[in-house]
């Protein structure tokens, strides 16, 4: 199952540069196998939820805005490039990780997505060469060519608060 994990750790940058260091954990689940049946280990055929989890461990007087998340494809898989969750927010969905679900400790920050207007949204696809690739999925919903994601984040990330991104992939 290591060889599934993401290639690299994603690169996550804060403006301003003087801000506390960010946590980030990354995983990886199972979620179905081709046939569309619950699956439990990373095969070829299956769908997996890549998740990124990050939490601002700064004090309360540094601000931090402006978050940008690069997430490398590993070789072996092919990203979901249409509506991961709700229809029209594309294939990466941003949560926050509240206080038990409360809805307190709101992470402050909001992703924008645009099908018919994708420069101006927060969601970038580079297929090896170009960051202005725009993906063309498949008839399930993939895209071979795309290598790598690049999320923009609005708004300031509170102190103490963690927000979560998921994208989905199918294991080749």
């Amino acid at each position: 199952m290591r060889g599934w994990m993401p290639a690299a750790i994603a690169a996550l940058i804060a403006v301003p540069a003087g801000a506390d260091p960010i946590a980030i954990t990354k995983s990886v689940k199972a979620v179905s196998d081709a046939d569309g049946n619950a699956a439990s280990r990373l095969l070829p055929g299956v769908v997996a939820d890549y998740r990124t989890v990050a939490t601002n461990n700064a004090g309360t007087l540094t601000v931090v805005r402006g978050l940008l998340l690069t997430e490398p494809l590993p070789a072996g898989v092919v990203l979901r490039v249409v509506d991961l969750a709700t229809a029209g927010k594309g294939p990466v969905e941003l949560s926050d990780v509240n206080l038990l679900g409360t809805g307190l400790l709101s992470s402050g920050l909001t992703l924008s997505y645009s099908a018919s207007s994708p420069a101006s949204d927060g969601v970038e696809f580079y297929d090896g060469s170009s960051w202005a690739y725009q993906p063309v999925p498949d008839a399930t919903g993939y895209d071979p060519r795309v290598r790598a994601i690049r999320v923009t984040l609005n708004g300031t990330f509170a102190s103490g608060a963690s927000f979560q991104l998921r994208y989905r992939v199918k294991i080749r």
